[in-house]
């Protein structure tokens, strides 16, 4: 009867032993596979479209550094900086109207030298059909704002590709051009939405 208590207690033990590998494996493969990619910076980008009474002019302006996050092939957050004193214009040809136009905005608008980096994150992603919905924080000038608009974001073997078009208010981050009744009137000339198309590459 000792002989079979025992036995029974070795069993049992046995058992438990089994189930808490079990338990413990399971959890260790189930943890998410969490990496952050870095921005391939040659190929990701920003575009900037922007309107006024009788025109409108785009560009670029270069990405700093970033990464996406990604859990296997899911992507679940991020975040890029960019170097505002970058800004380009690409539609006048005309060297003095650009350096004018490019000069104005650095400096009147923008005010690179004081704010010489923006950035955004992404705080939620979310799958919709084919497409997704981000969620984000952009920030510019110092100025934070919650953002949301829809992506696309595609996979290869080696490379992830995220490309969303995003409107914004300038005047929700502070962008006008300065005080005094001439440079309102002249505030008023410029249509308060711009575009970023924003293009991010990051390889894996």
């Amino acid at each position: 009867m000792k002989l079979y208590l025992e036995m029974k207690k070795k069993i049992i033990a046995s058992i438990f032993v089994v189930l808490m590998y079990t338990f413990i494996t399971s959890f260790k493969s189930s943890k998410p596979n969490i990496n952050k990619v870095a921005l391939d910076l040659n190929k990701s980008k920003v575009e900037w479209f922007a309107k006024k009474v009788g025109g409108k002019h785009n560009g670029y302006i270069a990405i700093d550094s970033g990464f996406l996050e990604l859990n296997d092939k899911q992507l679940i957050g991020g975040k890029f900086f960019v170097n505002t004193k970058s800004m380009i214009d690409t539609d006048l040809k005309f060297k003095k109207a650009n350096k004018w136009l490019m000069g104005h905005l650095k400096n009147n608008f923008f005010e690179v030298n004081k704010y010489p980096t923006a950035s955004f994150i992404i705080t939620a992603v979310n799958p919709n059909g084919d497409n997704y919905s981000i969620d984000g924080k952009m920030t510019i000038k110092d100025i934070t704002k919650e953002i949301k608009f829809p992506a696309t974001i595609n996979f290869t073997d080696t490379a992830v590709y995220a490309n969303a078009t995003i409107k914004l208010d300038r005047r929700d981050f502070g962008i006008i051009y300065g005080k005094g009744i001439i440079k309102k009137m002249a505030n008023k000339a410029i249509y308060n939405n711009f575009n970023l198309k924003i293009s991010l590459v990051a390889v894996r």
